[in-house]
């Protein structure tokens, strides 16, 4: 078997933070997204095709599910000069 792809998504309790996160704090391209009644998403690249799809409620409704649990995320930066640095960073937030 050949995988083609590789989407890591979840439901956000808070969908801008998510996307704000993963946009601008860990700096992945974003892809698309969509605003529709029955709710949003938001699709960021991750590198190599990988892509994080975040979804949330929608407009006026709240997140009624329960919070993801013991996810570990790994990033494999192409400057391994600049990985404590980026650590740093990242614990600021």
């Amino acid at each position: 078997m050949e995988y083609l792809g590789f989407r890591f998504a979840f439901h956000a309790a808070d969908f801008g933070a998510s996307v704000n996160f993963y946009h601008n704090i860990l700096g992945m391209k974003y892809l698309g997204g969509w605003d529709r009644p029955d709710g949003k998403g938001a699709l960021l690249s991750a590198g190599d095709g990988a892509v994080i799809e975040i979804y949330g409620p929608a407009e006026g409704s709240q997140f009624d599910g329960p919070a993801p649990a013991s996810i570990n995320l790994a990033l494999r930066l192409s400057d391994a000069v600049a990985v404590d640095r980026f650590f740093e960073e990242l614990s600021s937030h």
